[in-house]
């Protein structure tokens, strides 16, 4: 019988937003949807969940990202997704990181979850470029997940 996985592939891929009193940079790069992220979409595709994504995590730790990932290595923050939407198989997802959020942490990973803490994570990424989080740096962040023919 063919299962979620066999039918769709999702892709995630995340885009930050740096942005400096005097310009702006943008980190973006794909993710991985992590088990408990795939088995939390097929929940919510057949009804037996309620739990959208509803928070994105900042945290500190550089190790690799893997499939077995149920939490970020260590978070420093977590704020509620701002806007959410969906369009043409592409959920989206932002949060926003104020000038007086994680200072003094250098931010090098991010994940997308369904709770304010704890909770179940959908994705992690380890950013290929990392963050001195400062009082003069806010963050955007835009999560999304494509659903697209395996």
């Amino acid at each position: 019988m063919p299962t979620l996985s066999t039918l769709v592939r999702m892709k995630g891929h995340v885009s930050i937003e740096v942005i400096y009193d005097d310009h702006t940079e943008v980190i973006e790069q794909d993710n991985i949807v992590v088990n408990t992220g795939r088995d939390r979409f097929a929940a919510l595709i057949t009804q037996d969940s309620s739990a959208f994504p509803s928070h994105i995590a900042v945290g500190t730790d550089a190790t690799a990202a893997d499939l077995s990932d149920t939490a970020l290595g260590t978070e420093v923050d977590r704020n509620a997704i701002t806007v959410d939407f969906a369009s043409a198989g592409v959920a989206t997802y932002k949060a926003y990181f104020s000038k007086s959020e994680a200072n003094g942490n250098t931010i090098a990973e991010v994940g997308l979850f369904d709770q304010s803490s704890g909770g179940t994570m959908f994705c992690r990424s380890v950013l290929s470029s990392t963050v001195a989080k400062t009082s003069s740096i806010a963050l955007n962040i835009t999560w999304t997940i494509t659903l697209a023919d395996a």
